[in-house]
C-alpha cells in the first residue's frame, strides 16, 4: 500500500476530514435559519467555528511534517476531547427535545461517527504511525 504522504497518524487525518465534512455543511444552515436572531446564528457559529479551526489546523500540521510532534499531540487530544464533550451534551439536548425523529437519528448518526473517529484519533496516538495496514510489505531479493 503506498504512502499518502506526511499524512499521519492516519485515524488523524480521518477525524480531520471527517470534521470538515460534517462542520462545513453546518456553516450555511446556521445563516439561513429564518427563524434564528443574528445573536443565536453567532452563537451557533462558534462550535462550528471552532471545529473548522482545530480540524484544519491538524490538516496544516500534517502537511508540514508535524504529525508526530508534542504540540499536534496535545491538539488532537484536545480537539478530540471537545468533540466528545460537545456530541455528549448535544445528543441530550436534541434526544430530550422536540425534535422530530429523523433530525435525532441524524444528530446520534453524526455524534456516534464522529466519537469513534475521535476516539481512534487519540488511540493512534499512542499506537505510534504505523499499523499494519500502513506498512508497505518488503520486496524479496531471492
Amino acid at each position: 500500500m503506498r504512502s499518502i504522504g506526511p499524512f499521519r497518524p492516519r485515524p488523524v487525518t480521518v477525524f480531520a476530514a471527517l470534521t470538515l465534512l460534517i462542520w462545513t455543511t453546518r456553516i450555511p444552515l446556521a445563516w439561513t435559519n429564518p427563524d434564528d436572531s443574528v445573536g443565536e446564528k453567532v452563537i451557533w457559529s462558534t462550535p462550528i467555528t471552532l471545529f473548522v479551526i482545530a480540524a484544519a489546523a491538524l490538516l496544516l500540521m500534517q502537511a508540514r511534517g508535524a504529525g508526530s510532534t508534542a504540540p499536534f499531540a496535545k491538539l488532537v487530544r484536545a480537539f478530540a476531547a471537545g468533540t466528545v464533550a460537545y456530541w455528549t451534551i448535544r445528543v441530550v439536548i436534541i434526544v430530550a427535545g422536540d425534535w422530530s425523529v429523523g433530525f435525532k437519528a441524524v444528530h446520534a448518526v453524526l455524534a456516534i461517527v464522529s466519537c469513534a473517529a475521535a476516539a481512534l484519533a487519540w488511540r493512534s496516538l499512542a499506537a505510534g504511525d504505523e499499523t499494519p495496514a500502513d506498512v508497505e510489505p518488503a520486496v524479496s531479493r531471492r
